[in-house]
């Protein structure tokens, strides 16, 4: 008998909104294995002494973030439509979750270098004239750095050149902007650092401020896929 076993590699892409963004990644984790146990697809689980169901998240998101762009791998033993599998997952997942698309995994999660953000934020108790030209200030020096905290511990980086920001605009009682920043396993340069070079520059910490995810690319600006 032949003891190779033949797999099926899917990636799933789905979203993290709403109460969901409180969820934590290994909680997220968590909540795709019980999901997808329910979902009687027929999965390809690791072997040895603790056999498990073999699940690789792209780009984990930090806490208290929301993303249209997310997705996972997984295996399959037997072939089964797409379409079926985004179905069956729909059906199981937690609220605040929704699978929108499968297909073959095209990219190695390794080529991730970017990450395209849709953010605002509240500074009720500040002038708008003055948050925007402290804003402005901040970002159009030379040289934007903040701590950052590696495995070796907190490093000083300059996040200037990783970090493409739109215009800051209010409307609404909020301020809004779009960031592009340097995502993957060299670099990733996390929204809160943006915030962090605000407060440094001005001495102001931003309230409520919400994050979306909206889309993640290689190096060559071609959609995770």
């Amino acid at each position: 008998m032949n003891d190779m076993i033949n797999f099926i590699d899917v990636r799933l892409f789905y979203t993290k909104t709403g109460s969901a963004k409180y969820i934590s990644h290994l909680d997220v984790m968590r909540a795709f294995q019980r999901a997808l146990k329910r979902s009687k697809i027929d999965f390809w689980y690791t072997e040895g002494f603790h056999p498990h169901l073999y699940l690789t998240f792209a780009l984990p998101l930090s806490l208290g973030y929301e993303s249209v762009a997310e997705s996972v791998d997984f295996r399959l033993i037997s072939p089964m439509p797409y379409e079926e599998i985004v179905h069956r997952i729909n059906a199981v997942l937690p609220v605040g979750f929704r699978a929108i698309a499968a297909c073959r995994p095209k990219m190695d999660a390794k080529r991730i270098r970017f990450a395209d953000y849709d953010i605002s934020f509240a500074a009720e108790e500040k002038d708008v004239e003055q948050t925007l030209a402290d804003w402005y200030r901040c970002f159009d020096r030379e040289e934007v750095t903040v701590l950052k905290k590696t495995k070796s511990g907190e490093k000083e980086i300059d996040i200037k050149p990783h970090i493409k920001l739109s215009k800051l605009e209010h409307k609404d009682g909020r301020y809004c902007f779009k960031a592009r920043l340097a995502s993957g396993v060299e670099l990733n340069i996390n929204p809160d650092l943006v915030f962090e070079a605000f407060k440094n520059f001005s001495g102001f910490k931003p309230e409520d401020i919400a994050v979306k995810r909206m889309a993640v690319y290689n190096e060559k600006m071609e959609k995770f896929r």
